[in-house]
């Protein structure tokens, strides 16, 4: 109850007229908490709550518990607010002991950790109290900083064997690809690659989010789609079917570009 009044004197104080962030992004980011000030953790989960770009996993109170948690949870969190100062294992010793680390923010009472932070790469260091505004900020910085990762990850180009040699594809070229027997039709605008191979193999295969199966029959572009009528796609005057059963993955896919 005393953390609670805490809490909404801070937000009095620091934030007076809280609305809802303006972080505009389709996805949301998952997030763990450690700190062992009460009141600190308790303001970061209500500042987590008013950006919807952002979900809450955890809220930890030391160091030994976060680093459990992020060993056996790691795959399934995106940023990390960790408090450098805090008893048995600091925020600095769980970073250095880590395998691999979450998007993190780094988040204490002195400026004495800024080198520490730098040399650890974090997306972040900021000062208590942490107003809203810099919450926003610093959250703004681990999101650039996860789509520059996962940009630098996504596979670009495929090879792929027509008649006897190996052909490389630009994957933004491709506008659609086709099953026709046992053989499939890669279609981009200036050539038609006939490869031996299944829809299912070249699905796998493909590294892109904007290449995406809607038909048994058929892999789409998504940056190429001219329009959408009556269940099908239009991609360079082709209409290409949507199936029922791939009508509500398209239909998400669609509605966050």
């Amino acid at each position: 109850m005393i953390a609670s009044l805490y809490v909404l004197i801070f937000i009095k104080l620091y934030i007076p007229s809280l609305t809802p962030s303006v972080l505009k992004d389709s996805k949301v980011y998952t997030c763990l908490i450690v700190d062992d000030d009460n009141l600190m953790r308790h303001i970061l989960e209500h500042y987590i709550k008013q950006t919807p770009s952002l979900t809450l996993a955890a809220s930890l109170n030391n160091g030994v518990d976060a680093l459990e948690y992020i060993l056996s949870h790691g795959n399934e969190l995106d940023i990390l607010f960790l408090d450098v100062e805090m008893p048995q294992m600091s925020g600095l010793q769980v970073l250095k002991t880590l395998p691999k680390r979450p998007t993190t923010i780094l988040i204490t009472s002195k400026r004495d950790f800024a080198l520490d932070a730098f040399e650890l790469e974090v997306a972040d260091f900021i000062l208590k109290p942490v107003e809203y505004t810099r919450f926003e900020k610093a959250v703004s910085k681990a999101i650039e900083a996860i789509q520059l990762v996962q940009k630098a990850d996504q596979q670009t180009d495929i090879f792929v064997k027509v008649n006897n040699k190996m052909v490389k594809i630009a994957l933004d070229e491709i506008l659609y690809i086709e099953a026709l027997d046992d053989y499939i039709l890669i279609h981009t605008d200036k050539h038609k690659h006939i490869v031996y191979a299944t829809m299912k193999a070249i699905d796998e295969k493909l590294g892109s989010d904007n290449l995406l199966r809607i038909h048994r029959s058929f892999i789409i572009n998504l940056k190429h789609i001219e329009a959408i009528e009556d269940n099908s796609v239009i991609i360079r005057g082709h209409y290409i079917p949507v199936s029922k059963s791939h009508q509500d993955n398209f239909y998400s896919k669609i509605r966050k570009l």
